[in-house]
């Protein structure tokens, strides 16, 4: 099926043209026994679409957003349409009120004054009608117009399930929006304005189109050659071609020598999943030793790997080193001829950390999914699971002692007192029947810390805190009220909050609630519960538990940026807000002001140094090694070596590059972290993949983040990434390269998924593949063309150290043994990557495609059906291309050349 914008909203606007007519209101009928909210919820149809979303065409927005609070007085504007397919609803007949999610700030209702509009908690809203209000009639169109701080460049910032409230507080989901998917609800974000999808008028960045695709793609398309043949990802630091490929005839057969027998069941499963396991007497022997003897530098995980006519020898420096071994073996499999290349491997990893990070507390993902990503992250070598296990929008593990933290704090739903659940958020509408609620057993997470164990994988749990912590606040609270009547001291126990604090904040999320309380000794009782729980799940699951991570990071109030002025303000580029909401965190805490009156801190900017220390010390008393957390959650911590108490302590440089992470790096390694790489604007996946407003993801920190883009990350010297990369805006930026010193403190690289904006399982596959790839080949090889450190030199657009061509090369390498051997690996361990969008143009009459890598069939549309797309076809004949998968299964995103005719647009 193929939908095609412009007819659909021209569609659209016929449909709202013929619905907008008001008149009398029909007499009663018996569908009318229902309330008002029960028929809006079953009739009602539902549309949002961007107006205006870039600063210069309506002045008046910059107005009224300073007036409103929005940060930098930087506002859109956006509708939301309610249109009426049912009968009429009358006013006066019941109360009601509609709430909706959205991911920005909606600050006023700009076009009626006959409902109100309030922010409820997060990225809920509520909208009601006044006395003004004078009913919907059968086919009329209620349409919002709403202001919102900053901008809205993305379809997938508009998040289904809309629901209305009756006057008896029972929520109904609007039942056109129950879906995760956007589709019907979101209309394009040119509806209204050709150029919406920018963020300003001068704007630098280049839309997403067919033609732009295949600029990109023609321009670096890997040979026709055979040498993907022998491309092992990641790459290894040696490899020789020694003779022609051996025929698979019956299957891969192992003598796993001293092998652990958990890591050569998990080698097993593999095998199976890629229909290799032996089959008869003929199987392809493979022998496998750990001689830690026959390697002269110690790196853990180090291998080597001969493969002969007759079988294959693998000598591990450990058991690691004798597990990658193998799937380097794996790696040398062409599935489609059932061949495997004969080569000479010497290989180790350039990083002891090599992770990946999973957020499973904004959304919830299932364990069937945290598994396939374990199995993938072993097949390309990553050995780090960070796994982001609370947020504000929910708690994501059973701690036993502490139920509420499940029965509460996983759980969504319509209860504004949060007794029985949190709020809704993210697009999770009223039901907990959906990724907004969940959680992992204890026997799940033992399982899957087992599970990485056996592939080599350590998991690191993260549970956020002192910030993002909302869904850990409500669910104690909930605890002190069942409790307090019983035993005020048991009740006050694992309390997060301290009760006399009445500071006014706002956070990153746009929540007032969600801090816990680094001043109160419940707080560390708290993490003491968890830490000792945690660590008893991963020593029944045989994998000791080594590193915590706490976070840390955005423990701020928002409105006491500097995009704020207290009101009334006169700054035309800064937000009005009362000055008593732009304190700072914890400020009117009287638990909090007695620590500075003791001197035991020195002022409240010093409370995130303290909270890290105490945590540290709890850590460290329960035996566990490493301390992490991301680096605005250590920012304070001057020495890191003498002011926490745990052997070990890394942070998380997070900052986009273009935003000065280099130096944030740099300033966590003089502090005396080790610094993991993980900057938002290259490793962070929930980016999306292209500037298409229809790609879905976050883009705050880059507009487009491809398989190359995180191919070309250079982790040591990423200053030379302002050579080939540009901000958000699409323009240079600059950086300069540290000492050489720097080096030595980086222990690793680590990408991220972050869900506010995925919802299922099969989305988090999209966003993760093949840029996981990418990712991991970066993590265990160091690149010709990755640059040695030297103090000092300066990189920009307007420089030309990094040898552009040497890139070049090195991703055509990896994109054709991508494209030719790895995706139909994906496909049969059940991975729903992303296909590409193909890059279309029509030159002399030709038709001409790209993709960004080779393999992927292609079909085109003629107007009535998809076909194989062939070299004879005629341009005139094609309407639109598309890629399908490399099992042929699934089909990817069209891309569009012109407008169906209207009979078709729905095939």
């Amino acid at each position: 099926m193929i939908r095609v914008p412009l007819i659909s909203a021209l569609l659209l606007a016929a449909l709202l043209s013929a619905c907008d007519r008001s008149g009398g209101f029909p007499a009663p009928t018996g569908s009318e026994r229902l309330s008002s909210a029960e028929r809006i919820a079953r009739d009602f149809l539902v549309t949002q679409e961007v107006l205006t979303n870039f600063q210069g065409v309506d002045e008046r927005l910059r107005t009224e957003c300073k007036r409103a609070g929005g940060s930098g007085a930087i506002c859109s504007s956006y509708r939301i349409s309610l249109i009426n397919q049912g009968e009429a609803i009358r006013p006066g007949e019941g109360d009601w009120a509609i709430y909706f999610h959205s991911i920005r700030r909606s600050l006023r209702l700009l076009n009626r004054d006959d409902f109100t509009l309030e922010h409820i908690k997060g990225d809920l809203h509520r909208l009601t009608p006044t006395e003004a209000f004078t009913g919907i009639a059968e086919g009329e169109t209620l349409a919002f117009d709403l202001l919102a701080e900053y901008w809205m460049q993305s379809e997938s910032d508009f998040m289904p399930r809309l629901f209305v409230v009756d006057g008896a507080g029972k929520a109904h989901v609007i039942a056109s929006t129950d879906s995760d998917s956007i589709e019907g609800l979101a209309l394009p974000i040119t509806s209204h304005h050709p150029e919406n999808w920018k963020r300003t008028a001068d704007d630098a960045n280049t839309l997403a189109t067919p033609a732009s695709r295949y600029a990109a793609f023609s321009t670096r398309q890997p040979d026709g050659g055979e040498s993907w043949r022998t491309r092992i990802i990641p790459r290894p630091q040696l490899l020789e071609v020694t003779g022609e490929p051996v025929r698979l005839r019956t299957g891969i057969a192992v003598d796993a020598g001293p092998l652990e027998s958990r890591s050569l069941h998990a080698f097993r499963q593999r095998l199976e999943q890629l229909g290799l396991a032996p089959s008869g007497p003929g199987a392809y022997p493979v022998r496998v030793d750990i001689e830690p003897e026959a390697f002269r530098e110690k790196v853990a995980g180090a291998y080597t790997l001969q493969t002969k006519a007759r079988g294959a020898r693998i000598i591990g420096r450990d058991q690691a080193g004798a597990f990658y071994g193998l799937q380097s073996l794996l790696a040398l499999v062409d599935l489609r001829s059932q061949t495997l290349a004969r080569v000479r491997v010497e290989d180790a990893p350039r990083f002891p950390h090599r992770g990946f990070s999973l957020d499973v507390g904004r959304n919830f993902h299932s364990k069937a999914v945290v598994l396939k990503l374990l199995d993938q992250m072993a097949a390309y070598k990553l050995n780090r699971f960070h796994f982001h296990l609370s947020d504000d929008e929910g708690w994501r593990l059973e701690i036993p002692g502490l139920s509420e933290l499940t029965e509460v704090g996983a759980r969504r739903c319509f209860d504004p007192g949060e007794t029985r659940c949190l709020l809704p958020q993210l697009g999770s509408g009223p039901k907990s029947d959906n990724s907004g609620s969940g959680f992992f057993t204890v026997e799940d997470y033992i399982h899957i810390v087992r599970y990485a164990a056996a592939r080599h994988i350590e998991v690191i749990p993260e549970f956020d805190m002192p910030a993002h912590a909302r869904a850990a606040v409500v669910a104690m609270e909930a605890r002190y009220r069942k409790l307090a009547d019983e035993s005020a001291q048991r009740a006050a126990e694992y309390r997060l909050i301290d009760p006399q604090d009445d500071t006014q904040y706002l956070s990153v999320q746009f929540y007032d609630d969600s801090y816990i309380n680094p001043c109160i000794d419940s707080t560390y009782h708290f993490i003491g519960k968890l830490i000792r729980e945690v660590q008893a799940m991963h020593r029944a699951a045989g994998a000791p538990l080594a590193s915590w991570h706490f976070g840390g990071d955005e423990a701020l109030n928002i409105l006491a940026g500097n995009g704020f002025e207290d009101a009334p303000g006169s700054d035309p580029d800064k937000g009005d807000v009362a000055s008593v909401k732009r304190q700072m965190p914890w400020s009117e805490s009287p638990a909090c002001q007695k620590l500075v009156s003791k001197g035991e801190v020195e002022d409240l900017g010093q409370l995130g140094a303290f909270f890290a220390k105490r945590v540290s010390r709890l850590v460290a008393e329960a035996g566990i090694p490493t301390l992490a957390a991301w680096s605005d959650g250590v920012k304070h911590i001057e020495n890191a070596g003498e002011m926490l108490a745990t052997k070990r302590n890394y942070a998380n440089a997070w900052t986009p590059l273009f935003w000065g992470g280099g130096a944030e790096s740099v300033r966590l390694a003089d502090a005396g972290f080790g610094v993991v790489q993980s900057h938002a604007d290259f490793l962070y996946f929930d980016m999306p993949y292209e500037l298409d407003p229809k790609e879905s993801g976050y883009y705050w920190a880059s507009r487009s983040t491809d398989t190359r883009k995180a191919f070309s990350y250079a982790p040591l010297n990423t200053a030379q990434l302002a050579e080939i990369s540009t901000d958000r805006d699409g323009r240079g930026w600059s950086a300069m390269s540290p000492a050489p010193e720097f080096e030595k403190s980086v222990q690793g690289i680590q990408g991220q998924l972050w869900s506010e904006v995925v919802r299922t399982d099969a989305q988090v596959e999209y966003m993760l593949f093949p840029r996981l790839l990418a990712l991991a080949e970066r993590a265990w090889h160091r690149a010709e063309w990755e640059l040695p450190l030297a103090e000092g030199q300066n990189f920009s657009a307007r420089t030309a150290a990094v040898d552009k061509a040497s890139l070049d090369a090195d991703w055509n390498g990896f994109a054709a043994a991508l494209g030719n051997r790895e995706l139909l690996k994906l496909d049969l361990s059940g991975i729903a990557y992303r296909i590409p969008v193909p890059g279309v143009v029509v030159e002399d009459g030709a038709l001409k495609t790209a993709l960004p890598y080779p393999g992927l069939p292609l079909e085109y549309f003629d107007g009535e059906r998809w076909r194989e797309l062939e070299t004879s076809v005629s341009a005139d004949a094609v309407w639109a291309v598309r890629a399908r998968s490399a099992d042929g299964r699934r089909t990817g995103r069209a891309a569009i050349l012109r407008a169906l005719p209207a009979a078709n647009a729905q095939r």
